[in-house]
């Protein structure tokens, strides 16, 4: 675990969440790009459970909790933070979802199997994470 600064020392993934709450997203929903997520802690476990499960020698992990979309995201702030409300896009915003065209498959029952994980939801990975960010006044 790292001592975070301040806001501005985020990483790209958080910066993310903190635009939204900070109102840089109010007009619109910003494209989602990349539409794969996993909680920090479920990526420190995989690396934990790889040591120590017998069965992990040797083999490769996908660690991904599944889809998302910045849409989505919006939502659970929405819903878990209604003192955001005046900073995010509204429900009738354009864009953040997912492409028309559909998205890549993931496979991670592997993770699961061997490794035993359960992967933390979105949502509770979002509340987590802003409210560490209210130690910095958000």
């Amino acid at each position: 675990m790292h001592y975070l600064a301040s806001l501005e020392a985020l990483n790209t993934s958080n910066q993310r969440i903190r635009n939204f709450i900070e109102g840089k997203a109010k007009d619109e929903v910003p494209a989602t790009g990349a539409y794969l997520w996993v909680d920090v802690r479920d990526c420190a476990m995989a690396h934990v459970k790889a040591a120590e499960v017998q069965g992990a020698a040797n083999k490769r992990f996908f660690n991904t909790a599944g889809y998302f979309t910045n849409k989505q995201m919006r939502d659970v702030i929405l819903e878990k933070f209604p003192e955001y409300k005046d900073k995010l896009p509204t429900k009738v915003a354009e864009g953040g979802d997912f492409p028309e065209g559909g998205i890549y498959k993931y496979d991670n029952s592997q993770s699961r199997e061997v490794l035993g994980l359960e992967y933390n939801s979105l949502a509770n990975c979002l509340v987590d994470t802003i409210k560490s960010f209210k130690n910095f006044g958000l």
